[in-house]
C-alpha cells in the first residue's frame, strides 16, 4: 500500500468553507478561538461505519481537541470529540456544494471522480494546512482504520506544531535565553519591597468552590453528591459512591476496565466528567445481578473461565452486555472487533468469546 504524509512547515491558508447541520445552523471550517479540524475524504464511508468507529474516532479527536469531516462520494459528516456524528452540507458561492468539489477544493483529490483510497488534511486554529496523508489503496474497513492511524499522526503534528518554537532553538540561544530570564527575575526580588509579615490562612467557610450539587441514577437509585466540576464519572462512583467494582486501570481511555453504561450505551467512565451525566440512567457491574440471581451474563463467564486475575472483567462484562444489546455482532471475528478496546493482561480472550456467544442464547 502507497503512502504518502507530509508535514508542511510554512502552512498556507484553506480555503473558506460554510457549513450547514441539520438543523440548519451555519458555521465555518474553522471557528477562530477554537481547535484543529481534520478533513478525510474517504469514498468508502458511510454512516455504518462511522457509527460503528465514532467512539474510537472520537478518543483520538479527543486527544488534541479536534472535530472530524468526513466527505465520502455523496455527503459530508461530521464527527465531534464527543463522539456525535451529525450530517452537513457545505455551501459555496451560494450554492450547496457536492462532497467531490468539497475535497478538490481542499486540495484533497482532483476535479474529477476520486479513486477510492484516503486523503486526509489537519487545518489549524488559522485555517491553515499543517498535516496531509494520503493512502491512495485504503477502502472499506481498511479505510476506517487507516484513518484512525491518520488522525494518532495528524494528533503528532498537532502537538508537534505548539513545540516547534521551542525545538529549533540552537543551544547556545536556549543557554542566552536562560541566563537572561535568570537574571531578570534576581533583579526583581532584589528592587521588590520587603514582604510583609505573613498572615494567618483562614479557613473557608461552608462547601469549597467550584463544587457542584447533583444527583446521580445510579443502578435505579437516586444519589446525591457534592463534588468538584472537574471529577470524572468514575471517581465519582469509586470514591464518592463507593461502587469500587468499575476499576481504574490506565485512566486514559485505553484498556477499558472502567466500562460502565450510560442510558443503555457503552462509556468509559474516565473519559467523561460526572456532571455530564445528572439524571441519566447509570448502570454499573454493581447493577447487572438480581439479588442471589447473577446475570446471564456474569454466569456464562463463570462458566467459560472467561477471566483469570479478574481485574478486567467487570469491564469486560458491562461491554460485552452493551455489545448484545447493540446487535450488529454475531459472528467470533465481529465480537473481537467490538470487544478490541477492553483489553486482558492474562489473555482470556478465547473463553471471552465464548462466553458472549453462550450468553447470546440466554438472553
Amino acid at each position: 500500500m502507497s503512502t504518502e504524509r507530509t508535514i508542511n512547515p510554512s502552512p498556507e491558508r484553506v480555503p473558506e468553507l460554510r457549513l450547514r447541520d441539520e438543523q440548519g445552523r451555519a458555521f465555518t471550517l474553522v471557528d477562530p478561538g477554537g481547535g484543529p479540524v481534520v478533513v478525510a475524504l474517504a469514498p468508502g464511508w458511510d454512516a455504518r461505519l462511522g457509527e460503528r468507529y465514532a467512539d474510537s474516532l472520537g478518543a483520538e479527536l479527543r486527544g488534541f481537541g479536534a472535530t472530524l469531516l468526513v466527505l465520502d462520494r455523496e455527503s459530508c459528516w461530521r464527527i465531534q470529540p464527543d463522539d456525535r456524528m451529525d450530517r452537513v452540507t457545505v455551501d459555496h458561492a451560494g450554492g450547496v456544494l457536492h462532497a467531490r468539489a468539497a475535497a478538490a477544493l481542499l486540495g484533497l483529490a482532483g476535479p474529477r471522480e476520486p479513486r477510492p483510497g484516503l486523503a486526509v488534511l489537519l487545518v489549524d486554529a488559522r485555517g491553515r494546512a499543517r498535516f496531509r496523508h494520503v493512502e491512495p489503496e485504503a477502502k472499506g474497513r481498511d479505510a476506517a482504520a487507516t484513518l484512525l492511524a491518520a488522525l494518532r499522526s495528524a494528533g503528532r503534528a498537532c502537538r508537534a506544531e505548539t513545540l516547534r518554537p521551542l525545538l529549533q532553538l540552537t543551544r547556545r540561544e536556549l543557554l542566552m535565553t536562560t541566563l537572561v530570564a535568570a537574571f531578570a527575575l534576581a533583579l526583581g526580588d532584589g528592587c521588590a519591597d520587603p514582604a510583609p509579615p505573613p498572615q494567618a490562612p483562614t479557613l473557608p467557610v461552608g462547601a469549597p468552590p467550584g463544587t457542584v450539587k447533583m444527583i446521580l441514577r445510579v443502578n435505579g437509585q437516586a444519589r446525591a453528591l457534592e463534588i468538584e466540576s472537574r471529577v470524572t464519572l468514575l471517581d465519582a462512583l469509586r470514591e464518592r459512591l463507593g461502587l469500587t467494582g468499575t476499576k481504574k486501570g490506565c485512566d486514559h481511555g485505553q484498556c477499558g476496565s472502567c466500562t460502565v453504561h450510560v442510558n443503555g450505551r457503552r462509556t468509559l467512565s474516565c473519559l467523561t466528567l460526572a456532571v455530564m451525566h445528572q439524571g441519566a440512567a447509570i448502570t454499573t457491574i454493581e447493577g447487572l445481578a438480581r439479588g442471589a440471581e447473577l446475570h446471564p451474563m456474569q454466569a456464562a463467564f463463570v462458566e467459560h473461565d472467561g477471566f483469570q486475575c479478574g481485574f478486567c472483567t467487570p469491564g469486560q462484562i458491562m461491554s460485552a452486555v452493551g455489545l448484545l444489546s447493540e446487535g450488529h455482532a454475531l459472528r467470533d471475528h465481529e465480537v473481537r472487533e467490538q470487544m478490541s478496546g477492553n483489553l486482558c493482561r492474562c489473555g482470556a480472550y478465547p473463553n471471552i468469546v465464548a462466553a458472549i456467544q453462550s450468553a447470546r442464547g440466554r438472553s
